[in-house]
């Protein structure tokens, strides 16, 4: 179980750090130096931190009520990102990766639900 642990901790930290690193890359085509972008990533990663235990209950109760989007929404804004990522000559293979993700989803009629709903793509129950 350790083991378990130490591996998905280290998803979670390259996860984290690589959506860091997309958005600096993004806003440094801006002239926004990183340690400007690190202070407001460390409150958007507190701020999504805090939602951690309420997708934990959905994903536990295997239910994923739109209690604040849906994925719908989020592949909206997904979209937009690697629209603005691509205007800004910036690598999209990130952000393209998790809208296929979430389309795929959307397309088992997922779309209507909240965002923990792609626990299913990560375990493969399409």
């Amino acid at each position: 179980m350790a083991s378990l642990y130490d591996v998905a901790g280290l998803a979670m930290m390259w996860s984290v750090l690589n959506a860091w690193l997309q958005g600096t890359a993004l806003l440094k085509t801006a002239g926004v130096d990183a340690a400007t972008y690190a202070t407001f990533a460390r409150q958007m990663a507190a701020g999504v931190a805090d939602w951690l235990p309420g997708y934990a209950e959905q994903i536990d109760a295997d239910s994923f009520p739109p209690e604040v989007a849906t994925l719908e929404t989020d592949a909206r804004a997904m979209a937009h990102l690697t629209e603005e990522s691509e205007a800004a000559g910036i690598n999209t293979e990130l952000p393209k990766l998790i809208k296929a993700m979430a389309d795929r989803a959307i397309a088992a009629g997922h779309g209507g639900e909240q965002y923990p709903v792609l626990i299913g793509e990560f375990m493969q129950r399409r």
